[in-house]
């Protein structure tokens, strides 16, 4: 039996079912052009790229309009693109037959030929003669928009397979826990995970479109940053399972307040169906009392007493990860979590509690979580035999930096963290910038605040006790360095150090470790 892969005749079926019972679009062909891609870039180095038998979707961003590239992806290797108007890049292929319109409204536009569907190799009568159509422009009410359009179909595709998926929210820790799930299910299953952290209302839908029949189980991260996101995007993703990490300040600049977080990041577990599954950390009381919010089957995870699927006796092993025994109805088993962090259980233990739940041996958990992962979170990155570089620079909040810094505590010789400004937190950033400066003294020697909100993390680091003279403040990552280069601390030094680097994806502090890369020597071979 052939695989089922999305493709012209799928995008042709979705069209026509929008414009609604009674009203059949002419001329349906047959066409078994799969799509290779899907992707809102027009080039072929784009994210996806474009290529050959790809559909493009001309987004509006806010800086660019997609259907300004129309052309570019159809010169690319596009056979289909999705609009809200017929671009003027496009207008002459479309008068000579070249591109056909169709739309999911009739009647919605008025265009130079009449609206028609046809397949690839379906003649076309128009106005210069017959030809042989090369693309296909799907034309939708502008009003609801191309992006809405990209979801609507992602939804419509999702529901034609029967693959059970596994939703990943939380407010840490999404994009860890989402790649081990997907280790864990591969033991078994034929997997879809969201690439990198393509987690929002474009990558979500994006990445669904990639769903085949082969596939027997899905593994999608949802990132939300707004009041009512979650609603939609668990109606895009439809999920069977649903894991949340944890709840913490994320995005307070639209979603004020922590309680909002939790009452947003729990609309997830409301949308699961009674045979689902709420998989929820124990260890997070937020987390653990959205139990109550679903009908669904609800599994718990942690090293918290009743937990069903358990940590227990764990032993951080500094830069080579953490051990610990993982203990489901009775039985437990040793694991060897490479990834550096204790708070990298919370993902290790949801992954098992999948794992678990679709049929994964307990050698394949075990397996899948002893193998390390191919791009994590934090890199211990060797400058010279002496120095260390924890890069952390993916992303920043509160937790994330206090976690982050017990790392760094855990390290010999001498400790440097260089902790840049944590964005999106709204009325919350003073006190989460405090909240972090709270906590650096014990865990670092040294501090360099980086950024306009790190002054925060400075002045509370000093007001905890930590002496003046081992604090630096800078107005930016390309500063750090040189400010470093100034310490009578750093003059001549022998025996090991460690440097932290961690701050949000905005203030590019990826460039301080690459800084520190050229000022100090190459990465260990």
């Amino acid at each position: 039996m052939r695989s089922r892969v999305f493709g012209l005749d799928d995008l042709i079926d979705w069209t026509e079912r929008s414009i609604g019972p009674g009203l059949p679009v002419s001329n349906k062909p047959n066409s078994a052009t799969r799509f290779l891609n899907v992707s809102m870039s027009s080039r072929t180095d784009g994210h996806p790229p474009m290529g050959p038998n790809g559909l493009f979707i001309a987004i509006r961003g806010a800086q660019r309009d997609g259907h300004a590239f129309v052309a570019d992806a159809f010169a690319n290797g596009a056979i289909a693109a999705i609009v809200d108007h017929v671009p003027a890049n496009v207008e002459e292929q479309v008068a000579d037959g070249r591109t056909i319109v169709i739309t999911t409204v009739p009647g919605l536009p008025e265009i130079p030929l009449p609206r028609v569907l046809a397949g690839a190799v379906t003649p076309v009568v128009c106005a210069t003669g017959t030809r042989s159509p090369e693309h296909i422009l799907v034309l939708v009410d502008r009003e609801t928009g191309t992006m809405l359009a990209l979801q609507d179909l992602a939804i419509w595709w999702r529901q034609r397979l029967s693959t059970p998926i596994v939703a990943i929210a939380g407010s840490v820790g999404k994009t860890t826990t989402k790649d081990l799930v997907a280790a864990v299910l591969a033991t078994r299953h034929r997997v879809l995970r969201t690439a990198g952290n393509f987690n929002n209302e474009l990558g979500l839908p994006f990445t669904l479109l990639r769903l085949t029949s082969e596939h027997t189980f899905a593994a999608l991260e949802i990132g939300i940053s707004a009041i009512g996101e979650m609603v939609r995007f668990a109606k895009i993703a439809g999920p069977t399972m649903a894991v949340i990490t944890r709840i913490d300040a994320e995005h307070l600049h639209q979603l004020n307040d922590i309680d909002t977080v939790e009452l947003e990041e729990g609309r997830l577990v409301e949308a699961l169906p009674a045979d689902g599954f709420a998989i929820l950390n124990a260890d997070d009381p937020r987390v653990a009392r959205m139990g109550s919010r679903t009908v669904a089957n609800v599994i718990s995870f942690g090293e918290a007493e009743g937990a069903m699927v358990r940590a227990t006796d764990v032993e951080a092993i500094g830069l080579k990860g953490t051990h610990f025994s993982l203990g489901y109805q009775g039985r437990h088993h040793r694991v060897r979590l490479p990834l550096i962090g204790r708070h990298f259980l919370t993902g290790a233990l949801a992954a098992a509690c999948v794992g678990f739940i679709s049929g994964c041996s307990w050698e394949g958990i075990i397996e899948a979580l002893e193998q390390p992962l191919e791009a994590p979170r934090i890199r211990a990155v060797g400058i010279t035999p002496e120095l260390t570089v924890l890069d952390d620079t993916y992303n920043a909040s509160p937790a994330s930096c206090i976690a982050a810094l017990d790392i760094l505590a855990s390290q010999p010789g001498l400790r440097i963290a260089v902790l840049g400004d944590m964005f999106e937190l709204g009325a919350f950033e003073a006190e989460a910038h405090r909240i972090v400066g709270g906590a650096v003294k014990g865990r670092a020697d040294l501090l360099v605040a980086t950024g306009t909100a790190a002054t925060g993390i400075a002045r509370e680091a000093v007001r905890n006790g930590m002496d003046r003279d081992h604090i630096l403040h800078v107005e930016a990552a390309p500063d750090v360095v040189p400010a470093m280069m100034s310490w009578n601390t750093l003059a001549g030094r022998s025996g090991s150090w460690t440097v932290l680097v961690k701050g949000s994806r905005g203030m590019r502090m990826e460039g301080v470790v690459s800084m520190l890369q050229k000022a100090f020597g190459s990465p260990a071979t």
